[in-house]
């Protein structure tokens, strides 16, 4: 859902961008921050990895994203896989580290 209002507004900035509304260095920005603000799917090894290179266990995991530890269990065994804030929020701790979220 999230992802379908960032694809509307991003055309609605195109739209402003093609009547000369927004220039083309603005234009580029807004075209950075939308491919910037697209979360990338992550994979269970992906997930496990970020985990174990943090130093914390999938108990601490779930606690800083505000899931249950069976959730965290089932990402890394591919059972299931991250939605939503859930999501975001690894791809940030993938990204800056456990620091960025705590």
């Amino acid at each position: 859902m999230v992802d379908t209002r960032l694809d509307k507004m991003h055309a609605i900035a195109k739209r402003f961008n093609d009547n000369g509304t927004i220039d083309q260095l603005t234009m580029r920005k807004i075209d950075a921050l939308a491919m910037s603000a697209k979360n990338e799917e992550m994979t269970a090894a992906r997930i496990k990895s970020i985990r174990q290179r943090e130093h914390i266990s999938q108990g601490v995991l779930a606690t800083v994203l505000n899931m249950s530890s069976e959730s965290v269990k089932k990402w890394e065994q591919g059972k299931t896989q991250p939605q939503g804030a859930a999501l975001r929020l690894l791809n940030v701790i993938d990204k800056k580290g456990i620091e960025a979220v705590i």
